[in-house]
């Protein structure tokens, strides 16, 4: 696999920042590439992908790209001071680094990941986007936003001071305003450890996609923490899922 970090402007938020990029490292002329928009979580940056975890090595069994952004602690949202990274992710940093690298646009070839914060932006963007993926995986991801002020004592920056509370920020409400037929389209895969201190809130959020909204969820529980150890190996077994699963898709066809 091939590695690159770029340091790049964003006009949107006014600032330089860094995108992580894994790719294969041979590309045919005219491939397009299915890839992972994959989201780091509270505290870190695009980075620790490839610092904290064996994805280069679960990647290169696969003709996957991997895109990491940094999205600072902004829970991807265009934050009440700070950074708009809602729309640097969707404005700029996805349509820019298609035109960089030969990224498929197809939804059937776009997937979304993340982990704790970063679980939160995938499940935003499938919630928000979901005509452009197919895929979404969840680590461990922030679904009660009640739990921030005990992570995250700048969480004013973000959600302002009455934030946390706003409709807007709540996933189950941006899953209500979603296509409901799109996000049957879309394959889910959401994870937590059972030692994880948002485990009771990820039950009861697994319950509400598959029983109010009706969705087929891949939901894998068992010993982990709130961690890296556990991180790494979910890693590995979201992206066998995902191949699993697109083997199938083009078997059926």
């Amino acid at each position: 696999m091939a590695f690159l970090d770029l340091l790049r402007s964003s006009a949107i938020l006014a600032n330089q920042t860094r995108v992580q990029i894994i790719l294969p490292d041979q590309i045919a002329p005219g491939e397009k590439l299915p890839v992972l928009w994959l989201l780091h979580g509270l505290g870190d940056n695009g980075s620790c992908w490839q610092r904290k975890t064996n994805l280069e090595q679960v990647a290169s069994q696969s003709r996957l790209c991997i895109v990491m952004p940094d999205g600072g602690r902004s829970f991807y949202t265009n934050m009440a001071i700070g950074g708009h990274y809602w729309d640097y992710l969707t404005q700029e940093l996805i349509p820019q680094m298609r035109e960089m690298l030969p990224l498929s646009v197809a939804p059937a070839d776009n997937f979304v990941g993340g982990n704790s914060m970063g679980g939160y932006g995938a499940f935003k963007l499938a919630f928000k986007k979901p005509d452009w993926f197919s895929a979404v995986i969840a680590l461990s991801p922030v679904t009660d936003l009640s739990v921030v002020p005990t992570i995250m004592p700048d969480y004013q920056a973000v959600f302002g001071e009455t934030g946390l509370e706003q409709p807007d920020y709540q996933l189950r409400q941006m899953a209500k305003q979603a296509d409901s037929v799109q996000l049957k389209n879309l394959r889910w895969y959401h994870a937590i450890g059972d030692q994880d201190f948002m485990k009771q809130a990820n039950d009861s959020f697994n319950d509400f996609l598959t029983t109010d909204l009706n969705l087929k969820v891949t939901y894998q529980t068992g010993a982990g923490d709130h961690d890296w150890v556990y991180w790494n190996d979910q890693i590995g077994a979201a992206l066998q899922w995902l191949m699993n699963n697109r083997k199938e898709e083009v078997q059926n066809k």
